[in-house]
């Protein structure tokens, strides 16, 4: 993968990051469901657990930053899905594959949770800053259309 891909989906990650662990309704909403009430039905477990991947979230982001600056993470956000839409352009897939490669898979995997509307985003700040960006949106119901709702033909 390119380096500038690399840099491109690296701050999109890390706003992932803060908005799923760190932004205080979406963790209530998202992360605690996903990931704290399955493991346990103790308050305290639950604390704890809770506690530990909101602290791993924030010394992940503090590798790049000595503090955290949601508004200087939300620009690099856009600036990240604007490459990513100049990056696809026209094209169905990155790059003018034919079909999905790792990158594909790769973009997919983050704006695939964010407009999935079953997650329960509460603070929809990034999912709007992906929608402005058509071909993107387009790029995710392409990729689950035909990688997860069709049946697919073995040779």
């Amino acid at each position: 993968m390119d380096p500038g891909a690399q840099d491109v989906c690296a701050g999109a990650f890390r706003l992932q990051l803060y908005t799923l662990y760190l932004e205080p309704t979406n963790f209530a909403a998202v992360a605690q469901h996903l990931y704290v009430y399955p493991c346990s039905s103790n308050t305290l477990v639950r604390a704890t657990i809770a506690h530990q991947l909101r602290s791993a979230a924030a010394e992940e982001l503090s590798k790049h930053a000595a503090t955290i600056d949601v508004e200087a993470m939300y620009n690099g956000a856009q600036n990240a899905f604007a490459a990513l839409s100049t990056m696809l352009g026209e094209d169905d897939f990155f790059f003018g594959a034919g079909e999905p490669s790792l990158f594909d898979a790769s973009v997919f995997s983050y704006t695939h949770l964010l407009l999935n509307e079953g997650m329960g985003w509460k603070e929809d700040r990034m999912i709007r800053g992906l929608k402005v960006h058509l071909n993107l949106v387009q790029h995710r119901e392409r990729i689950f259309e035909d990688c997860y709702t069709k049946e697919r033909v073995r040779s």
